[in-house]
């Protein structure tokens, strides 16, 4: 158990939205049957569901923002301590996934090993990949924010967030199988996610002020409600797939991605509490700290979690199942058992070269 001094280090919004991030990231991946039977079949909840859940990893992005932005340790420690949360366990699951591939699922080839060093052998583990990229130069990103101060800070955002438009203008303005190639393609990365984390965490939103509240309103319907109806309604009559609909509504990149992060973070934060009361909600101080911390491990095993128990497990009983029903029954049983798998693993020795810290 945490002392209290390392309870009241602790921030709670940020512990609530990493626990909310790995269950969107589990509900992302938790069909029973093959992404192609739902993925591709035009469904309104289908819809509804896919665009609600692939906000995930960029929560986990603007968390780094909000808690490592800006660095205020040598650069050399700060390296050192980072890359050691990360970069063992990432070297651990690649060996466990490789192992997985070869001997249970026997699709291991030679370039799964030759690969590895730029391209994860599990889906899952690109995260990881990037999270190194940001880790290594934050150092630089925190000199940069120091230079150009709030005003820059918030000039590059809202040319990150004017780049999330880019990827629906495939059908009405350009042709669909060119719209990744454009000028802001490389501007448009996970680092804005990371710069708004920051923003947020430190200067806020004011999305519930009477002054301000109205433009932020206006922006979350926007980027949540008309665009992905311009994408369903208007580019629907350029022969693009519905695959293609749900991808420009889900890539990292995109306003309504933007816009959904943002509005998670900031009802995160303005309803949470300031600190752990651990005298009048012991629960709440247990709890969220602890599956917090766990949320590394999780994500790391939820793949080998899914294949090997949750869906041999349920495939009886949820397969005729709706797909939602399928994925939120099968994401909470995934989280609880992911969950024990890594409190178990916790009581080995060198468990943080595992699952992290």
């Amino acid at each position: 158990m945490m002392t209290e001094a390392q309870l009241q280090r602790r921030i709670p919004y940020l512990d609530i939205l990493r626990v909310l991030a790995c269950m969107l990231v589990i509900l992302i991946h938790t069909p029973i049957r093959p992404y192609d039977i739902y993925y591709n079949t035009p469904s309104v909840s289908g819809a509804v569901y896919t665009v609600l859940v692939a906000v995930n990893c960029n929560l986990f992005f603007m968390i780094t923002g909000a808690l490592l932005l800006p660095v205020t340790m040598p650069t050399k420690r700060f390296l050192k301590r980072r890359l050691r949360v990360v970069l063992f366990p990432l070297i651990v699951w690649s060996l466990v996934y490789l192992c997985e591939h070869a001997f249970l699922l026997h699709n291991f080839t030679p370039r799964l090993l030759t690969s590895i060093l730029f391209h994860p052998v599990e889906g899952i583990l690109w995260y990881v990949y990037v999270l190194l990229v940001i880790y290594v130069t934050l150092p630089l990103v925190s000199k940069c924010i120091a230079a150009i101060g709030k005003r820059g800070v918030e000039m590059v955002l809202v040319l990150w967030v004017l780049s999330s438009f880019i990827p629906y203008q495939h059908g009405v303005f350009i042709e669909a199988s060119h719209y990744h190639d454009n000028m802001f393609s490389a501007f448009s990365n996970y680092y804005g996610y990371v710069l708004l984390g920051y923003y947020m965490h430190h200067y806020g939103l004011p999305v519930f002020t009477r002054e301000h509240g109205w433009k932020f309103a206006l922006f979350f319907v926007f980027g949540i409600v008309l665009m992905p109806m311009f994408e369903f309604l208007v580019q629907g009559h350029y022969h693009i797939t519905w695959q293609e609909h749900l991808d420009t509504l889900t890539t990292d990149i995109s306003i309504n991605n933007v816009a959904m992060a943002a509005l998670l973070f900031a009802l995160v934060q303005r309803f949470s509490p300031k600190r752990y009361d651990r005298a009048n909600y012991p629960g709440a101080a247990t709890w969220w700290p602890l599956l917090s911390k766990a949320t590394f491990g999780i994500y790391l095993s939820q793949m080998i979690v899914l294949r090997h128990v949750i869906w041999p497990m349920t495939y009886p009983w949820l397969c005729r199942a709706h797909w939602v029903v399928d994925c939120l029954v099968s994401g909470v049983l995934a989280f609880v058992v992911c969950f024990i798998l890594v409190q178990l693993i916790r009581r080995l020795p060198f468990s943080k070269y595992i699952v992290g810290k």
